[in-house]
């Protein structure tokens, strides 16, 4: 199965989430959208496991990351 969910970023929350990016092991996705401002995910697998990272993200952090939050929505919205 194939998907195509393009997510985007204005500037203030692709700093935010440069900035978040400290943490090791980031899905490519998420690196690309950081370094662009937008990604192109294609499969379910890959949505879930970015999911994952932004769930574990969240929970390991003291600070709230309003781009995480934004991906997050857009994932849920899409059914992942």
């Amino acid at each position: 199965m194939e998907i195509n969910l393009l997510l985007t970023l204005d500037l203030r929350e692709q700093a935010a989430l440069q900035a978040a990016l400290v943490t090791h092991g980031a899905p490519d996705s998420l690196v690309t959208l950081a370094l662009t401002g937008a990604c192109r995910i294609s499969s379910m697998a890959e949505a879930r496991k970015l999911h994952d990272w932004l769930l574990q993200a969240r929970m390991a952090s003291d600070k709230d990351f309003a781009s995480l939050h934004v991906i997050e929505r857009a994932l849920v919205q899409f059914g992942v």
